[in-house]
């Protein structure tokens, strides 16, 4: 909204432009919106500067009552609205609860989180995790029909590793406290061992092959078992962070498809089987690395299932759309998949999309599960929980236990996930845990207490009359109109680039913008019941752009006692 109306603009005076070419200038003395001129400048061989020139002289400002004037500055052309003649527009729009329809009814499958079910989740995994459950919900609000999926490599060496290790050291005996970190301190320990005894390696591959090859019963039933423990650990921690799979898929449930997809390739003269029975995906003519897709023993590689599971998902789930949330260090590995699907002849295959991120790391460096060093996801939680609760009790002693408890848990859980999704996903994330634990400034505690001091606002309102505009606006008035109506803007961006880190800066900026109104601006105290009406209604929009915002980035917002 009112970008489509720029760029009709723009297309009624003979210039072809699209929406996505109009934007929104940091500096408002350069406007509300601008049309930059210099890739058009440059297909008709002429200045950008006088091109601006040009367009804006061209365009009739009176015949668009949204419009109080245009201007051409250095190659650009700068809008500048009429925000009293549109704010009805907005503000209606949001009290309605209208949305982008961006999907318009497409069906995506979103995949994301996938920790390695050995071990319990550490804070690298917490980054994806919370990316991708943002960005199914921004999906799902904006229309498309989602589907959220958890993929558990339950067939790789590293699970054959735990098995080694627990049949070895723990055969018969059950968790004594949360699974995943039972198994987890298991894992670590034959990675100790085996340095001590590299026998152990060659014991785990003979493991992998009882398992996938022979099918031993036995085998099976304790690989099985402890997969199904560090799962059951796993669900209890998604349960805290209040975060829900709508399917959940298994390696060893593809490994058999992927096999025949492979077989297949090899038929095509698409893969190759090399002088050590290595089957390699012939990739070097277009431009990637050769990959390994079946080893000679006949085992499969986490690849060979990908390629089933991929396969399934579009046959069986019928979705447009497929997305990985993973990190960075896969994006060859994706493209290769990508590549191999497509010369098998899959169609699907371009339609299959990577939400890349960069790892979190420890000031001294890399996280190792294996090495044991990682700081777990719980633990942060933990520390988050105790300190919230300290805050909560030092403003407010004499708060029910239980309230506080409830409170605390919501803090935590929203600033552990504003403090990775504010953080542009290329950008690499230190942990520290200074950092980590603040709960003032840029953070989830500084937006939820805005959407409370909104609710407390109109709480001490028995009732008012919506009215969505008024003569002359305030610039704090103004400002806050501008402000949401950008949230839509948002939004299609956050679909468009796969990014909720877009949402997570705009409802901070809002945030600020909505508390300097509140600090200016009398409300309740307006004697003009019109304007007091109007600001009245600004505030019950804004604390449905933070509400909204903040359910799409997955965090709850603060009830007012």
């Amino acid at each position: 909204m009112w970008k489509n109306d720029i760029s009709n603009v723009l297309r009624e005076v003979g210039y072809k432009v699209e929406d996505r070419d109009i934007e929104i200038p940091q500096d408002p003395r350069f406007g509300d919106f601008s049309f930059p001129t210099f890739n058009l400048a440059k297909d008709l061989k002429v200045s950008p500067i006088e091109l601006a020139k040009e367009i804006a002289r061209k365009i009739p400002v009176s015949k668009y009552p949204f419009l109080i004037k245009v201007e051409a500055v250095n190659g650009y052309v700068n809008f500048f609205i009429y925000w009293e003649k549109i704010s009805e527009q907005i503000l209606r729009r949001i009290l309605e609860g209208r949305r982008p329809e961006l999907g318009r009814g497409q069906k995506v499958m979103i995949e994301f989180s996938q920790p390695n079910p050995v071990h319990s989740m550490h804070i690298g995994h917490a980054r994806g995790t919370f990316i991708g459950d943002s960005l199914a919900k921004i999906f799902e609000y904006c229309s498309h029909k989602v589907i959220k999926a958890n993929y558990m490599n339950d067939v790789g060496l590293q699970v054959a590793k735990l098995v080694t290790a627990y049949s070895l050291w723990y055969n018969g005996k059950k968790p004594d406290r949360k699974e995943d970190y039972w198994l987890w301190e298991i894992y670590v320990r034959f990675h100790e061992e085996a340095k001590k005894d590299p026998s152990l390696e060659e014991k785990a591959r003979e493991m992998l092959r009882k398992y996938e090859i022979e099918m031993d019963r036995d085998v099976i039933k304790v690989w099985n078992k402890l997969v199904k423990w560090c799962v059951s650990g796993f669900k209890k921690s998604y349960r805290r962070l209040k975060i829900k799979f709508d399917v959940w898929f298994y390696e060893h449930e593809f490994r058999e498809l992927g096999k025949e997809l492979v077989y297949q390739a090899i038929a095509k003269n698409i893969a190759f089987k090399d002088k050590d029975g290595v089957v390699v995906a012939n990739l070097e003519n277009y431009g990637l690395p050769n990959v390994v897709v079946l080893r000679s023993d006949g085992t499969g590689l986490y690849f060979t299932s990908d390629l089933g599971l991929t396969y399934h998902k579009f046959k069986k789930f019928k979705i447009d759309k497929a997305i990985w949330v993973v990190s960075s260090q896969q994006s060859l590995y994706l493209k290769q998949l990508f590549k191999f699907l497509e010369l098998l002849g899959f169609e699907f295959a371009k339609n299959c999309y990577h939400c890349s991120f960069e790892h979190v790391n420890l000031p001294e460096g890399k996280m190792s599960s294996r090495e044991g060093k990682a700081i777990l996801l719980d633990e942060v939680l933990d520390l988050l929980e105790r300190k919230a609760k300290e805050e909560i009790k030092k403003r407010n002693p004499t708060k029910d236990e239980r309230k506080i408890s409830i409170v605390a848990k919501k803090i935590a859980v929203g600033a552990l996930k504003y403090s990775i999704l504010k953080i542009q996903p290329e950008d690499q994330i230190i942990f520290e845990w200074e950092k980590m634990l603040q709960l003032n400034g840029k953070t989830a505690p500084y937006i939820q207490y805005a959407t409370t001091r909104c609710k407390g606002i109109l709480k001490k309102v028995k009732k008012f009359s919506e009215r969505y505009s008024e003569v002359n606006f305030l610039e704090e008035e103004k400002n806050l109109i501008k402000k949401l109506n950008e949230f839509n803007f948002v939004l299609e961006k956050c679909v468009k680039e796969m990014k909720p880190y877009y949402l997570a800066n705009y409802l901070y900026e809002l945030a600020v913008c909505f508390n300097n109104f509140y600090e200016k601006v009398p409300v309740l105290s307006e004697k003009n019941l019109s304007r007091r009406d109007f600001r009245l209604t600004l505030v019950k929009a804004v604390q449905k752009v933070l509400e909204d915002g903040l359910n799409l980035l997955g965090i709850e917002c603060l009830c007012r006692e």
